[in-house]
């Protein structure tokens, strides 16, 4: 499986570069998901450094998975000029750190809440932003969210299909259809057209899935009792990993770990995922 971790993991941590290109190098990981802030922070201070860190990740056998970031697809069409702008300096981020995908959220309201005009305006700026950026070699992807258009499994298929034939990927997020009441499986067999990545990460009960809320996950003073290990939460993550090694699924799973210590966690987590590779695990299967 092509495992990766996401740099958004240690947003309140003290971590250069560097350090989390030799941890994922150490412990087996095939790359890193960039979040957008870090990616700008080392295009602004370490932009001379870049080429050679890339180099340095490259000859380890890793890379930039993902370029993760936001941009306001609600936003008011006179700022239309500006949104353009925005996803231009994505493209050229993508292009710095070598990597041909850019996660984005549809929007930043409830799918339920939306009127035609605004779903119209999103789908229609989904399908523009995802041809500027295959004219550049890069993949717009779209990621199952709360609070946008592509929180539930309807709307997500809904956003999709309104937004074709423009080339878009997904970026599955498991626990965020689960937690509307889609059962994993069944969001992978309905999406999996669309599906370029997955994002991972466990909860111990699903009341407590509000632990993933912006608000929460965002602050140094939030709450991560209940964020859980993939093999200890509500989400039974090994039919899961199951499905997607049947298949052999090529698409980067990006582990999101959001409590305490991500060094020490994710190791763990990507020791219980390297058991799917092994042949002793493909034969108990058979």
């Amino acid at each position: 499986m092509n495992i990766v971790l996401c740099s958004i993991s240690f947003r309140h941590q003290l971590v250069s570069f560097p350090d989390l290109i030799d941890f994922a190098g150490r412990t087996g990981f095939s790359g890193i998901e960039l979040w957008g802030v870090h990616g700008r922070s080392l295009l602004r201070d370490r932009r001379r450094e870049l080429p050679g860190l890339l180099e340095d990740m490259e000859a380890r056998g890793l890379g930039v998975s993902m370029i993760s970031d936001y941009v306001d697809l609600l936003a008011p069409e006179d700022q239309t000029a500006l949104l353009l702008r925005r996803w231009d300096n994505l493209l050229d981020m993508a292009h710095a750190f070598r990597t041909r995908k850019i996660r984005i959220f549809a929007g930043n309201r409830a799918s339920a809440a939306a009127t035609q005009r605004e779903w119209t305006l999103c789908a229609d700026r989904v399908s523009r932003l995802a041809r500027i950026a295959a004219e550049r070699g890069v993949q717009l992807v779209i990621e199952t969210h709360p609070h946008t258009y592509a929180d539930t499994l309807d709307s997500t298929l809904r956003l999709l299909r309104d937004a074709a034939p423009s080339p878009i990927g997904l970026n599955l997020d498991f626990l965020h259809l689960w937690e509307t009441g889609t059962a994993p499986i069944e969001a992978y067999r309905q999406l999996r057209t669309w599906i370029v990545n997955y994002h991972v990460k466990n909860v111990a009960a699903l009341e407590q899935a509000g632990l993933f809320e912006s608000g929460n996950v965002f602050s140094p003073s939030g709450k991560r009792d209940g964020m859980a290990a993939l093999a200890r939460g509500a989400i039974d993550y090994a039919a899961v990993f199951d499905q997607l090694h049947q298949d052999a699924t090529p698409h980067p799973i990006a582990i999101e770990w959001f409590g305490e210590d991500p060094f020490a966690l994710l190791e763990q987590e990507r020791r219980w995922l390297a058991h799917w590779g092994r042949p002793e695990r493909a034969a108990a299967q058979a």
